[in-house]
């Protein structure tokens, strides 16, 4: 029985049935670690929201910050304002005051013309009293006269202390309204620096969250996009591999089955022999052991048909057998590839999976930080509407409305228009700045000699720009200002910057998201000069220290507008029409500020290492003065106060001298043309053309007129004109330069001007000397 149950054969062995179920605790795995995954982002994410809240404080207090800022630049801006408001109450007293004092002369000139009267009175006395009371009245009219003349002196005297008291306190006045404006604009200038500070940050980070927000968005349509993409194929990949394993599990259990059951047809076969066996009574041991042997061989042969398959009797089906094993192989290689791609597929999946939950953690942040700026953008917004809104309805030209509700310029002072005698003007100017107090320097009176006060008048007639050089320190801005107070007019200082670069910097700029237009001092001084109270009056524009800067930058525009004579000069301020606007501006294609014939611009210089030189340009349009070093030395005389000199009676002086003199102006320009021209030309290269010859036309008159000479006029316009080309040469000879002082004294008498006197040429001799000096 051993030996029967030896040659059993053992079935065979069961293939592996657990790959889809591996798959199964892989993909659980995964699960696993994605939901790991997921927890830790969630902890991230709810980190990032406590830091996103923090940063939310933190702006909220910044928000705070700024609107305490806000209000404190409100109170200084209603501190600004109270001042301005304390100073017109300032210049309303000053009104009353001035008036008082007017009021006051009055009162004195009355009693001066009674005293005048009893003078008369007394004297028709004396000649009563020669009739028979001579000697008796005699004593009566020298008391009579000694308390007239007391009366005088004490009303001279009073009147002089009234006067004094007058220009004192008007020119403390004068000065506390400077400092309290200068202050003003300061703290102006300040805030409106700070305030467009502010809104440039806001533009600023306004631009930048709508950048982000526009990345984010972005972003977040393409990651969502490739999120569904990478979610389908996954989808797709699995179901497909999946449906593949099934069917390969189905297949390989029907192969499991066939086997099993023709081991299970063997063993039956084996126990029916067995029986068989033992029925037919082999007890024989020799026939047992034969049977056993036959038996043992024939179970060795069934083994090795087993074995190798090579069964007589079913060869389809070992021939199936070996195909289907031969497929098994070929299904194991291809599961086993299939598992490694898959398990490389999975480790893709999941750096996949962690850059897509870092990818939402991202997106989380970003979508909760667009919303923070969202909402501080809404409040940038909603404080940006607040100040449009405030700005509703404001005067686009404070600072020219202001002086349009000024009541004082908008009323019209009397002035003569009646055409005065140069010479004794001249004479009268000179007198009036030495005894004006106002701009006295330590208590020393301003000098400047009759040559320069012609020189000045004829500027006026020749060049509405002029400029003033010399050294500094000898009273550049003060000629124009004294002169223009001598005839009555009015002046406005405009203290140039180094940094000025364009126009904007002169006639200020319109800030568009304001509505408002920042006038500058220049702007308010053109407007000044128009009102009815200055229109008929002189008016110098004075810019102090004009080379600090290129005035061929910041100037251009008057500039153009001085090279078109005969057109309108005006200032464009803006490009578009802009309303409500004060009364003198133009609209014409934009708002424009016309400069009215009244003004004449005065620009003082300086040549150190902190100023430019004039362009030709600039000289070409302008008349030059050069003030001595040295003041002269002048005797006060006494000289009554006449009526304030009208703009029109200048020009119709100006005329007058033009009418008388017309043989002057020629025989200068003959003189130029015949006498030096060829020489200046061919040794030095310089010429000239229409526009000197024709601002010489309108320069001399005047000058022979005020009681200079040809030879005068000639002098300066060499001097500061025509020979001022050579400066900065260096390629000049001293015998050049010698030769042409020798021409130039022996033809002045072509002129009818001496070589010694007032009418040689003084200013010329003196240039060249400094040229051949320099080059010496």
């Amino acid at each position: 029985m051993a030996e029967r149950e030896g040659v059993t054969p053992d079935p065979p062995p069961v293939p592996p049935a657990d790959v889809v179920l591996t798959t199964a605790e892989e993909a659980w795995v995964e699960a696993q670690q994605q939901a790991a995954l997921y927890r830790k982002a969630r902890e991230r994410v709810d980190g990032e929201l406590a830091q996103l809240a923090d940063r939310r404080r933190e702006l909220d207090a910044a928000a705070a910050r700024i609107t305490d800022d806000q209000d404190a630049a409100a109170q200084a801006l209603d501190a600004v304002d109270a001042a301005r408001a304390e100073l017109e109450e300032d210049r309303r007293r000053h009104a009353e005051t001035e008036r008082g004092l007017a009021d006051r002369r009055a009162e004195l000139d009355r009693r001066e013309k009674q005293l005048n009267a009893q003078a008369r009175e007394l004297e028709q006395g004396r000649l009563d009293a020669e009739a028979g009371y001579l000697e008796q009245e005699r004593a009566h009219l020298r008391r009579l006269t000694e308390q007239r003349d007391q009366l005088l002196a004490d009303l001279t005297t009073e009147r002089q202390r009234l006067l004094a008291e007058v220009e004192r306190r008007h020119a403390e006045q004068e000065e506390r309204w400077r400092r309290q404006a200068a202050d003003l604009d300061a703290a102006r200038a300040e805030l409106e620096a700070e305030l467009e500070r502010r809104r440039a940050e806001v533009d600023a980070q306004e631009r930048q969250l709508r950048e982000r927000e526009r990345l984010v968005r972005a972003r977040e349509e393409i990651q969502e996009e490739d999120l569904a993409y990478h979610r389908q194929q996954a989808e797709l990949s699995v179901a497909a591999r999946i449906r593949q394993l099934e069917l390969d599990r189905e297949q390989a259990t029907e192969r499991y089955r066939g086997v099993e059951q023709w081991a299970r047809d063997l063993q039956q076969q084996l126990n029916e022999r067995n029986d068989s066996l033992r029925l037919a009574g082999f007890e024989s041991p020799e026939l047992l052991h034969q049977r056993v042997r036959q038996l043992t061989e024939e179970n060795a042969r069934l083994l090795q048909r087993i074995a190798t398959a090579s069964s007589a009797t079913d060869p389809e089906l070992l021939e199936q057998l070996q195909r289907e094993h031969a497929e098994c192989r070929t299904i194991r290689a291809r599961l086993e590839f299939d598992n490694a791609r898959l398990l490389s597929d999975q480790h893709s999946y999941r750096i996949a999976t962690t850059e897509l939950e870092e990818l939402r953690e991202h997106r989380d942040v970003l979508r909760h930080s667009v919303d923070t700026h969202k909402k501080l953008l809404a409040e940038a917004q909603a404080e940006l509407d607040k100040l449009v809104s405030s700005t509703q309805g404001s005067d686009p030209f404070p600072g020219l409305r202001e002086l349009d509700d000024n009541p004082d310029l908008q009323q019209e002072r009397s002035a003569t228009d009646t055409p005065q005698d140069l010479a004794d003007l001249v004479d009268y100017v000179q007198q009036r700045i030495l005894a004006d107090r106002d701009l006295r320097r330590g208590g020393t009176p301003l000098a400047y000699r009759a040559r320069d006060i012609r020189c000045l008048l004829g500027g006026l007639a020749m060049s509405r720009l002029h400029l003033l050089q010399g050294i500094s320190g000898i009273g550049k801005t003060t000629f124009p200002k004294a002169s223009a107070r001598a005839i009555g007019g009015d002046y406005a200082v405009i203290e140039v910057q180094a940094g000025w670069r364009d126009r904007q910097d002169l006639v200020g700029n319109l800030n568009a998201f304001e509505r408002r237009y920042y006038e500058t001092a220049f702007t308010k001084a053109i407007y000044q000069a128009g009102c009815p109270a200055n229109r008929d009056r002189p008016f110098f524009l004075i810019l102090d220290e004009m080379n600090l800067a290129h005035p061929e930058q910041y100037f251009a525009d008057v500039l153009s507008g001085l090279e078109n004579v005969g057109s309108p000069l005006r200032l464009q301020l803006t490009s578009h029409q802009v309303e409500p606007r004060p009364r003198l501006l133009q609209v014409d294609k934009g708002v424009h500020l016309p400069i009215p014939d009244n003004v004449w611009f005065f620009g003082t210089s300086n040549h150190d290492e902190t100023t430019v030189q004039f362009a030709d340009k600039t000289y070409d349009r302008a008349h030059v003065i050069e003030l001595p070093t040295t003041p002269p030395r002048l005797t006060p005389q006494q000289v009554h106060r006449r009526d304030v000199l009208s703009h029109q009676a200048l020009l119709k002086s100006f005329r007058a001298a033009f009418r008388t003199h017309r043989d002057d102006q020629e025989r200068v320009v003959t003189f130029l043309r015949e006498h030096l021209a060829r020489p200046l030309a061919g040794e030095f290269k310089i010429g000239w053309g229409p526009r000197l010859e024709q601002q010489i036309r309108d320069f001399t008159p005047v000058v022979v007129a005020a009681g200079g000479s040809c030879g005068e006029a000639t002098d300066h316009i060499l001097a500061t004109r025509v020979l001022r080309r050579l400066r900065g040469r260096y390629n000049l000879r001293p015998e050049q330069l010698q030769t042409l002082r020798d021409l130039v004294d022996a033809r002045w008498h072509h002129l009818g001007a001496s070589q010694d006197g007032d009418d040689a040429p003084v200013a010329t001799r003196a240039l060249i000397d400094e040229l051949i000096e320099a080059g010496a």
